[in-house]
C-alpha cells in the first residue's frame, strides 16, 4: 500500500494537506453502507497513489492496523491525491444513520466528523474516545431509503429523480443459540413480533413445545435500516414500535448478554436500566421518543451482540428497576445488512429466511461476481424472489462545484468506485445486476 501511515500521518503533512486542501468532500448517513463506501475511497485514493507516486493519509476511529477496521469505521479522514481532482483532496466521513444522514445535510443538525489533527498523532492511530473532531454540515448523505420516506421537508435533496447508486441488501438474523428449527420469518411475523417487543419461538416454529420468548431489537429511527424494514413489512416508518436492547450490566461477561431491557425513553434509564449508548438510543427523528421505540444507534454495536448467547437473562420493563423475567433462556431477532450479518454469523448469530426465502452473505472473494452471495442466492435478489433489499442513494444538498460533481461521477459511475466497492465488501448489488425494480421502498417487486 502506497498509504504513508495508516493510522496517523505525520504532523507536518497532516496540518500541510488541511491548510492547502483544494477540495474538501463530507460525507454522512447510512452506516448499512458504510463498508461499500469506505471501501470505494480508500481504492480511489489508492489508484490515484499508484498513479502519481505519491502517498496519502488516513485517520479512523477504530482500533487495529488494518483495512478490515478502516472499512468498519463510523468516522475516518482522508488526505491525498483523488483521480481526476487538481491538487489535495480531503475526503471525511461521519456515518450516523440515513434518516439522520439525510436530517444533517438538510441543514438540522451537525453530526461530528475527525479533523486533521486525527491525522497528527505520532503514537499511533488515535482512538474514537480522544480523537480531535468538529461538528460541521455535510454535503453528501448515503440513504437506505427515499427522502420521501423520511421527515425532512424543510430542504429538497438532489439529484431527486436518480439518486440511486446501488442496491443494499438485508437479512433476518437471531443471535447465537438460536436452534435448528428456527430457519425463517415472514412479515406477519414481523409486525407482530416488533408490534408486541416479543413473542413465542412456537410462532416462527410450529412446535408448540417451543416456549422460550424471542426479542425484538433494532435500530433507532434515525437508520435507514429501521425504515427499511419497517416499510418492507407494510408497518411504516413513523409508526410505534417496541424494541429491547442490552443494558450495560448485560454487557460484562464476554461472548453473553446477561440482562436487557425495553429501549427506556430517551434512549437511557438509571440503574439496572442503564444503556451504553444512552441517549443516542433515542428516536427522536418523528417526534416519538417513547418507550419501546428507541433502538441502537450503531449497526456495529447491534451486530456485536447477536454473536452472544443468551441462555439466562434478566429482562426489564424499561420503567422499572425490578426484572420482569430472571434468568430467562431467551432469543433476539433483528434484521442488518448483509454485510453485517455475515459478520454476525461468523461469532455465532443465525442468518434466517424471509418470507420463506433465504440468502447468505459470504466473503466477496471467490463469491458469484464478487456480490458476496452464490450464484442461485443472487439470482434469487437480482431476479426478485428475496425481496429484503432496498436502493441506496446518494444525495446532497444545493449545487455542486466542478470538484464535487466530478467526485460523485467518479463514484457512481458503471464500474465506478462504489460499484467496485459492493464487490469486495459482499455490502450488496450493484445496479446493473439488477433484474428487477421497485418503484419506492417497500413498494411490489417488478421485472425492469
Amino acid at each position: 500500500m502506497k498509504i504513508k501511515n495508516l493510522f496517523a500521518g505525520a504532523l507536518a503533512l497532516g496540518f500541510a494537506s488541511s491548510a492547502f486542501a483544494q477540495t474538501e468532500i463530507t460525507i454522512t448517513g447510512a452506516t448499512a453502507f458504510r463498508q461499500a463506501t469506505v471501501r470505494a475511497i480508500y481504492n480511489a485514493y489508492e489508484e490515484g497513489a499508484r498513479a502519481l507516486g505519491t502517498t496519502y493519509n488516513v485517520a479512523y476511529d477504530f482500533t487495529g492496523n488494518n483495512l478490515a477496521q478502516l472499512i468498519a469505521s463510523n468516522r475516518a479522514i482522508f488526505v491525498g491525491d483523488f483521480p481526476g481532482l487538481t491538487g489535495t483532496t480531503t475526503i471525511r466521513t461521519s456515518f450516523n444513520g440515513s434518516a439522520e444522514g439525510l436530517r444533517a445535510i438538510a441543514g438540522n443538525n451537525n453530526p461530528a466528523f475527525l479533523t486533521a489533527a486525527a491525522l497528527a498523532n505520532t503514537g499511533g492511530f488515535q482512538g474514537a474516545t480522544t480523537a480531535p473532531t468538529a461538528t460541521l454540515r455535510p454535503k453528501f448523505s448515503f440513504s437506505d431509503v427515499y427522502q420521501s420516506t423520511t421527515p425532512i421537508d424543510n430542504e429538497v435533496l438532489e439529484p431527486v429523480g436518480a439518486s440511486a447508486v446501488g442496491v443494499v441488501t438485508f437479512c433476518m438474523i437471531a443471535n447465537e443459540g438460536a436452534p435448528a428449527n428456527f430457519t425463517n420469518v415472514t412479515i406477519q411475523q414481523a409486525r407482530a413480533t416488533w408490534g408486541a417487543g416479543f413473542a413465542p419461538l412456537s410462532l416462527f416454529t410450529g412446535n408448540p413445545t417451543d416456549t422460550r420468548l424471542v426479542f425484538a431489537t433494532g435500530r433507532n429511527d434515525g437508520s435507514g435500516t429501521r425504515a427499511a424494514y419497517l416499510t418492507e413489512w407494510l408497518y411504516g416508518a413513523a409508526s410505534l414500535v417496541n424494541q429491547y436492547i442490552t443494558t450495560v450490566a448485560g454487557e460484562t461477561t464476554p461472548d453473553v448478554i446477561t440482562a436487557i431491557t425495553v429501549v427506556p425513553a430517551g434512549g437511557n434509564g438509571t440503574g439496572n436500566l442503564t444503556t451504553t449508548a444512552g441517549a443516542s438510543n433515542a428516536s427522536t427523528l418523528w417526534g416519538n421518543n417513547v418507550v419501546g421505540n428507541g433502538g441502537y444507534s450503531s449497526s456495529s454495536a447491534l451486530r456485536g451482540f447477536m454473536g452472544r448467547t443468551s441462555a439466562s437473562v434478566n429482562v426489564y420493563d424499561g420503567v422499572n428497576q425490578a426484572p420482569l423475567i430472571t434468568g430467562g433462556d431467551i432469543l433476539l431477532l433483528t434484521w442488518l445488512s448483509s454485510s453485517d450479518s455475515r459478520d454476525a454469523a461468523t461469532n455465532g448469530a443465525k442468518i434466517l429466511g424471509f418470507n420463506g426465502v433465504t440468502v447468505t452473505p459470504i466473503p466477496s472473494s471467490g463469491s458469484y461476481l464478487d456480490s458476496g452471495f452464490n450464484q442461485a442466492d443472487f439470482e434469487k435478489i437480482a431476479y426478485g424472489a428475496y425481496s429484503a433489499w432496498s436502493y441506496q442513494h446518494l444525495y446532497h444538498h444545493g449545487t455542486l462545484s466542478a470538484n464535487e460533481q466530478t467526485w460523485r461521477d467518479a463514484m457512481t459511475a458503471p464500474s465506478g468506485y462504489i460499484e467496485t466497492g459492493l464487490q469486495q465488501t459482499a455490502n450488496g448489488l450493484r445496479l446493473s445486476d439488477m433484474v428487477v425494480e421497485r418503484a419506492d421502498d417497500g413498494f411490489p417487486i417488478t421485472s425492469l
